[in-house]
């Protein structure tokens, strides 16, 4: 009798210690698993951005806070949106012998696609791709006079990051007018979280 009361606290107690392995390795992965358990993931990203070529001209660095979402289409791909605020700072120039400020606030509403590389369950590196409205608002002040005007442009981007548990961290490239690509570029750098799912 001793004998199987001896083999089974010995069973119980393998049986204990293979559920705390499991449920270590499994609290380990819970966050990581997370992003797969949910149709839909929402997160914020705040961002830098530095507006290129003949864009810097006119536009000085700023930077803008996105609403995201989400949606794990298969285990690599997701459908993505953001839409957000980005400000920029004055940019002082010389127009004509005027001394002109200018800058270009923007609302982006951005459609896109996220492709995971590395890893599956929405983790490590990956390219993403986004079309969709930028709302510019120019502002000038031109010797102490001041104009604005207000834009919707269509443009595109492409951009490459990295996820880990619910953060993530990207670079982008953008043309907020595809009518005049070369002349509208901004390459932004920001940090995201997925705050919530369902």
């Amino acid at each position: 009798m001793n004998k199987v009361i001896t083999t089974a606290a010995v069973i119980l107690c393998l049986a204990g210690s293979a559920n705390a392995g499991d449920a270590r390795t499994s609290h380990g992965r819970s966050t990581a698993l997370a992003a797969s358990t949910h149709t839909v993931l929402i997160g914020a990203d705040i961002d830098a951005a530095l507006p290129l070529g003949t864009y810097g001209d006119l536009n000085g660095i700023g930077g803008g806070a996105l609403l995201t979402i989400e949606y794990p289409m298969m285990e690599q791909l997701s459908l993505t949106g953001r839409v957000g605020f980005q400000f920029h700072a004055d940019k002082n120039s010389t127009v004509a012998g005027l001394s002109v400020d200018s800058h270009v606030h923007t609302n982006p509403v951005l459609l896109g696609a996220r492709y995971y590389v590395m890893e599956t369950n929405r983790q490590g590196l990956f390219a993403a791709a986004e079309l969709g409205m930028f709302d510019l608002m120019t502002g000038a002040t031109v010797s102490g006079t001041s104009g604005s005007s207000n834009d919707i442009k269509f443009g595109v981007g492409a951009g490459v990051g990295y996820a880990w548990n619910q953060w993530s961290a990207r670079v982008n490239i953008h043309s907020h007018d595809m009518g005049h690509f070369g002349d509208a570029l901004m390459v932004t750098g920001g940090v995201g979280y997925q705050f919530a799912g369902f």
